[in-house]
């Protein structure tokens, strides 16, 4: 049984056509469970009425207490199945992706977690993820072919070293052995925390070409926003401080701030939501911000 969970905030039509793509899948039993993260607009009352016609758990979680806690209550309800695949909302699946995906784990004993290959929503000719990778020098994060034409050549399963939250496959070896997301990251990075303690952990997680979904691509935090910048600088920096050592946390230290510092110059990133992320970081901050992000 594989448990797909899918959180959502204020985003019932994404969330909708993302079930109804769902409804479609062959050859796997699976259950639907959409948490919703205390939405402020009518996404739950329009899921309820949704539920008359598909089939699907809706858990309404008392607090928005981000990203990963919300698939944490995901995992929770659903402890027992035997994968967990955190599935953004605002997808859209191929009917036969998730048998392509758990035929790749399954053949490979070492595989703790799998990811499809992610296509533009909007454009489904054009890559924006076909594998990754995150670097221990500098703690960069990075998808293979971003942007790049899809042109069907012959891919092969390969190992990888970041797997996108966007579509993540996990066993429930890798949940005994590596626990739950964790939630002080709120938004953001949480992603790549969770790929760096499951090869920690000694399992692989593999990019699976011949599994395929589409991805609108920020639609619930906006491209760019202030809350996307703020939670970009504030978690990169405490990613580093859990995980590196040594000389390797100084370079992806001074990597990532002249990053961000070029993104500011290039007008490409607000000087100000890099400065609040900072301070918010050199503060220990964790979890939802302490003020509204404006």
């Amino acid at each position: 049984m594989v448990a797909i969970i899918l959180v959502n905030y204020n985003g019932a039509e994404d969330t909708i056509e993302c079930i109804k793509s769902l409804s479609a899948i062959e050859d796997v039993a699976y259950e639907i469970i959409v948490v919703d993260n205390k939405s402020t607009d009518d996404s739950v009352n329009r899921l309820k009425k949704f539920q008359k016609i598909a089939k699907f758990n809706l858990l309404e979680s008392e607090y928005n207490n981000g990203f990963s806690a919300g698939n944490n209550i995901g995992i929770e309800y659903a402890k027992n199945a035997d994968y967990f695949l955190l599935l953004n909302n605002d997808t859209v699946v191929k009917p036969d992706f998730l048998s392509k995906l758990l035929y790749a784990m399954e053949s490979n004993p070492r595989c703790g977690a799998a990811i499809s290959k992610i296509l533009y929503y909007s454009q489904p000719d054009t890559i924006w993820y076909a594998g990754g990778s995150f670097d221990k020098r500098t703690a960069r994060s990075e998808h293979y072919c971003f942007n790049q034409k899809d042109i069907n050549k012959e891919e092969s399963v390969q190992k990888v070293t970041f797997a996108s939250g966007c579509c993540l496959c996990i066993s429930q070896k890798v949940l005994r052995r590596v626990g739950m997301l964790n939630e002080d990251f709120f938004l953001y990075e949480e992603d790549a925390d969770y790929c760096y303690r499951i090869i920690e952990s000694c399992f692989d997680i593999l990019y699976v070409p011949n599994s395929v979904i589409y991805h609108k691509v920020s639609s619930s935090t906006g491209t760019g926003s202030p809350m996307s910048q703020y939670y970009s600088v504030r978690n990169k920096y405490s990613l580093i401080k859990m995980h590196f050592k040594g000389i390797n946390k100084v370079t992806a230290y001074l990597y990532c701030t002249t990053q961000f510092l070029f993104r500011c110059l290039k007008n490409e990133q607000s000087f100000k939501y890099f400065r609040d992320g900072v301070k918010a970081f050199s503060r220990s901050e964790t979890g939802k911000a302490q003020g509204e992000i404006k």
